[in-house]
């Protein structure tokens, strides 16, 4: 089994100087000083009331009061990555596409807005990756 098998929602509320942490499926309440030390007390807790080695438990923490906002974030930041990619393809494209046509590195670059010098590293990239 892999930690996907055993995967629970914890949530997580600052509570003086450590965090207060629940894993409401399975009643368990615990403490932390970081978030980083919540996850992991979350998981010894699960394994521990499931039986479970703890290599196969995995715990996703939501913190009270700000999940909106770190939810928005990483929505956020998965757009910009696939926009990313988006964007490389589209590069890609576009500059063989004009080298097929003859144009010069220097009025690729022109044309989509970046330097010569990232034009010349995208190609080479590109060949790189068609081998």
């Amino acid at each position: 089994m892999n930690r996907a098998d055993h995967h629970y929602e914890a949530w997580c509320e600052r509570d003086g100087r450590s965090w207060s942490i629940d894993v409401p499926e399975l009643r368990i309440h615990t403490y932390a000083h970081t978030l980083a030390e919540a996850e992991e007390m979350a998981r010894d807790a699960i394994a521990g009331v499931r039986d479970l080695p703890l290599d196969e438990v995995s715990v996703t923490l939501h913190v009270q009061g700000a999940e909106s906002h770190v939810a928005e974030a990483r929505r956020a930041r998965e757009a910009r990555d696939l926009a990313v990619l988006r964007e490389r393809e589209a590069l890609v494209g576009a500059i063989d596409a004009l080298r097929d046509i003859g144009a010069s590195q220097r009025d690729i670059a022109l044309l989509l807005g970046i330097s010569h010098q990232r034009v010349s590293q995208i190609s080479a990239e590109r060949s790189r990756t068609a081998v």
